[in-house]
């Protein structure tokens, strides 16, 4: 545990330093008459306790007060005047109905669930599925989660709630075959679709893992926007289909909550594009580079 919480704050003193020189090279940028571009910082959760509702609602107030709310799908300009930032929960545990959606509606912000649609009203059971050790552990504490029924779904008539498909069975879908992969992306669309009456645009991959083929065949499939979890602000002018997200969690601290929400943790990514040049270049050979979302 106290190795888990020297990483944790590790990572909150490297994205300090970040958020600081980025600010300065922003201010230097204001000066010279070429103002910084506004990017968009999408968050996901995945389930939000009643132990934990509180500090949800205090992050949400953090964000009443920072920032701009907007859907995680939003294409074109954004507004200036606020950093702007989109909410999204994978897993559609019941959770998230029960103590997050309250909250969020007090301070009127959309959000989008996605929905793994073969699971609903049960306990996961994808953590003992998944064949990566590390990745089961991540999950494993979700695993006393329940995903909302067909019924509870349906139930989410507020407008400012979208669903979008996170599969079927919740597999690593690179590791699948085509037509499998096929199913579990072009499938799950017309279940939740039958099932919710509503249109579904989005996509989340399971895990974060996609390869080239599998995110064309979201495309194919109609999907307007994937979603994976690489730590990145997103550029909402670009036609790019896929977009990454930032891991937040109810039990992150104000200042760790900041700067996630204000894309300070952009950092990481750039260390996992230098984890894999790295091992370009020298193979097993290479320095190890583990950073993962927490």
């Amino acid at each position: 545990m106290r190795a888990h919480e020297l990483k944790r704050d590790l990572k909150v003193a490297i994205s300090l330093a970040y958020y600081a020189m980025r600010g300065i090279f922003r201010r230097s940028l204001r000066l010279a008459g070429q103002p910084a571009v506004q990017r968009l910082t999408i968050l996901y959760y995945h389930g939000v306790s009643a132990r934990d509702r509180l500090n949800f609602g205090r992050q949400m107030a953090a964000l009443q007060r920072g920032a701009r709310v907007m859907p995680a799908s939003y294409r074109g300009e954004l507004p200036s005047e606020k950093k702007c930032v989109a909410i999204t929960f994978d897993d559609a545990f019941v959770s998230v109905a029960e103590n997050a959606l309250p909250e969020l509606a007090k301070h009127s912000f959309h959000s989008t669930i996605f929905v793994p649609v073969g699971w609903l009203g049960r306990t996961p059971g994808w953590g003992m599925i998944k064949s990566d050790p590390a990745l089961a552990a991540v999950v494993n504490p979700e695993l006393t989660e329940v995903v909302m029924s067909a019924a509870q779904l349906k139930a989410l008539s507020d407008a400012r709630v979208s669903l979008g498909s996170h599969s079927i069975t919740h597999p690593s879908i690179p590791q699948l075959d085509a037509k499998r992969a096929r199913c579990e992306i072009e499938d799950s669309r017309r279940q939740l679709e039958e099932l919710t009456g509503r249109n579904v645009l989005e996509f989340s991959f399971p895990y974060g893992e996609h390869d080239s083929e599998k995110l064309a065949m979201c495309g194919a499939a109609g999907y307007e926007t994937v979603f994976s979890v690489a730590t990145q602000e997103v550029d909402t002018t670009s036609s790019a289909l896929l977009r990454g997200r930032t891991k937040v969690d109810p039990s992150d601290g104000p200042l760790e909550f900041f700067l996630k929400f204000n894309g300070a943790y952009q950092w990481m990514e750039y260390s996992v594009a230098l984890k894999k040049k790295l091992r370009s270049l020298f193979g097993n050979d290479a320095p190890e580079i583990r950073v993962q979302p927490h």
